[in-house]
């Protein structure tokens, strides 16, 4: 495969005549013709599977975000969404509680200070 691009870039000199020098050149430049679309051959190779799975991922994760929204919206579920658990409840209710215990203690504490001033 490699030796065929070789001898088609060749067939383009048919007929020229070279003297070594300018032969060793263009050998050269040949053969980093051929690396370079070996290159480039290589990275397409590589890219093309890469491009696909991010595609392919882009568009489930598109497909599943809609679907959990449409799934999370449903009206019957909203009242569901927003109830606060039982222990959170319990939670909020102590800590008012404890809000309202250190207001008493700071409203103590002041009427000491100012008592003693």
């Amino acid at each position: 495969d490699r030796e065929a691009r070789r001898e088609w870039l060749r067939e383009g000199l048919a007929g020229v005549q070279l003297d070594p020098r300018e032969e060793g050149e263009i050998e050269l430049v040949i053969t980093l013709i051929v690396s370079y679309f070996d290159i480039v051959r290589k990275n397409l190779r590589d890219s093309v599977p890469k491009a696909i799975m991010h595609f392919m991922v882009n568009q489930a994760k598109d497909k599943v975000q809609v679907e959990l929204l449409r799934s999370l919206y449903k009206e019957d579920l909203m009242s569901e969404v927003f109830v606060e658990s039982p222990e959170t409840t319990e939670q909020r209710k102590q800590c008012r509680q404890m809000v309202g215990a250190l207001e008493k203690a700071l409203g103590v504490l002041n009427e000491v200070r100012s008592m003693q001033e």
